[in-house]
């Protein structure tokens, strides 16, 4: 099937796919309910579509302790949107709580949690306020009925989807996601990266007591309708990848998702690595999301989340203002003097029926050639030089990885300049930035300055 981009024609397609309601998975149209439409949709894709696990997508009744802000730690960021703020930390008797989720699988460490506030004196019996959502995870996509904000929570269970089984959400490994995301965060708004977004995670709270904590992810502009979030391994479903490739006027998914999904996160991955010396630890398509604009169009951009999994470059993260991370870092996951990078699109996962070996073979050659060709452009360090990089890893529909010696003139001038490349004027040691290094760095426009010295 073959449609333009215009509306008359889009609204036609997807009539008709729902027009096939008892034909399998398909794209939803959702009546309006305080859930935005596109949060829906990711809810969707991600329960019903998504071969990390196959879920619920009904919307549930989530239940919550209520626990003084002042009793706990906590870790975040001053410009989180003020609705998703007020949904979590709230005013009660002139004092601040925090809605502290209790995942609706858990049979075990909200008791621990229960056990602890019981111990201080304070309330212990669960509440309700929020609406939320299974993800193929243990993350729930989380809504303020009242006023539709919408967000992903995380604290811990013992029962999750898909292949993860008890997982604790220590207090420790908070703070380490809290400071790799406020850092990528921060480089993202200094630096041009035109095929990357990040969905950072800026709250966390944490009970040093039981080393318990509650990460808050964002889910950028997905709840105002501008986008979609089409997760990694949703795109790679037999029926949803080949409908959406045909919305797009594609008849040939494998063609499409190579150069909409493979190709565009070997740009997005270039463009994360070169600015933070930061590499996945399971580069797996529950890690990535393709960003669709409102028709359902790839924009280029890959959304990338989950940076507690990942390796990081020592010596060039040591060259940035936030050298202490190196320090801080499981040490298993601090590599020095060389790059360890893989991607693994379909990791773990059945392959659609539009899918082959020698297709998915070359999509990971694909991501490889391109990330090189763009890690060389922003980096200055030869692509011949990278190319000489074999596979070291190579599994059928898993993952494909290399190893870069990271220690030649080249990648030793990308360290030296690390601080450049967070948008920096300076190297941390106080030498001017050089061109190759500042050329990507965003600028201010003169009317922007004017607005904003008018405006205070």
């Amino acid at each position: 099937m073959k449609t333009s981009l215009n509306s008359t024609v889009l609204s036609f397609v997807l009539a008709s796919l729902l027009a096939f309601s008892c034909q399998g998975p398909r794209l939803r149209m959702f009546s309006s309910d305080t859930t935005p439409r596109n949060v829906k949709q990711l809810v969707d894709w991600e329960t019903k579509v998504n071969g990390a696990g196959v879920r619920s997508n009904d919307k549930i009744a989530l239940q919550h302790y209520e626990i003084p802000l002042e009793a706990i730690e906590k870790d975040i960021r001053a410009d989180l949107d003020p609705q998703v703020r007020e949904s979590v930390i709230f005013k009660k008797d002139g004092k601040d709580y925090v809605r502290w989720l209790i995942n609706p699988e858990d049979t075990k460490w909200h008791l621990e949690l229960k056990k602890w506030l019981d111990g201080k004196g304070l309330d212990s019996e669960p509440k309700t306020f929020f609406e939320g959502y299974y993800t193929a995870s243990r993350s729930m996509i989380v809504v303020n009925p009242e006023t539709g904000a919408s967000m992903s929570l995380k604290v811990s269970t013992n029962n999750t989807g898909g292949n993860w089984k008890d997982k604790k959400q220590d207090w420790v490994d908070a703070k380490q996601i809290r400071k790799i995301s406020d850092w990528v965060k921060s480089i993202t708004e200094k630096m041009d990266a035109e095929h990357l977004v990040i969905q950072d995670e800026p709250f966390a709270v944490g009970i040093p007591d039981i080393d318990q904590a509650m990460i808050m992810r964002s889910l950028n502009d997905v709840p105002s309708g501008k986008h979609y979030y089409l997760p990694g391994f949703s795109a790679l479903h037999s029926d949803v990848g080949r409908q959406i490739a045909e919305i797009n006027g594609s008849v040939d998914p494998a063609k499409f998702w190579g150069k909409h999904y493979a190709e565009s996160m070997g740009h997005a991955v270039a463009e994360f690595t070169a600015m933070t010396g930061v590499t996945y630890d399971s580069p797996h398509s529950q890690n990535f999301l393709i960003e669709l604009d409102s028709k359902m169009k790839p924009t280029g951009r890959i959304v990338l989340r989950d940076f507690g999994d990942s390796y990081i470059l020592k010596e060039f993260v040591e060259n940035t203002q936030n050298n202490g991370m190196a320090e801080i870092w499981e040490s298993g996951n601090v590599n020095s003097k060389r790059l360890h990078l893989a991607v693994g699109m379909l990791h773990g996962n059945q392959a659609p029926d539009w899918m082959t070996t020698t297709i998915y073979e070359q999509w990971s050659e694909s991501f490889f050639r391109v990330f090189e060709d763009d890690f060389s452009s922003l980096t200055g360090i030869e692509v011949s030089d990278l190319q000489k990089s074999r596979f070291n890893m190579k599994y059928e529909y898993g993952y494909y990885g290399k190893n870069y010696s990271a220690n030649n003139e080249a990648w030793l001038r990308w360290i030296e300049y690390a601080n450049c490349l967070n948008g920096e004027s300076k190297t941390l040691k106080g030498k001017k930035c050089i061109e190759m290094f500042t050329r990507h760095h965003k600028t201010v426009s003169c009317e922007g300055v004017v607005q904003n010295i008018l405006l205070n």
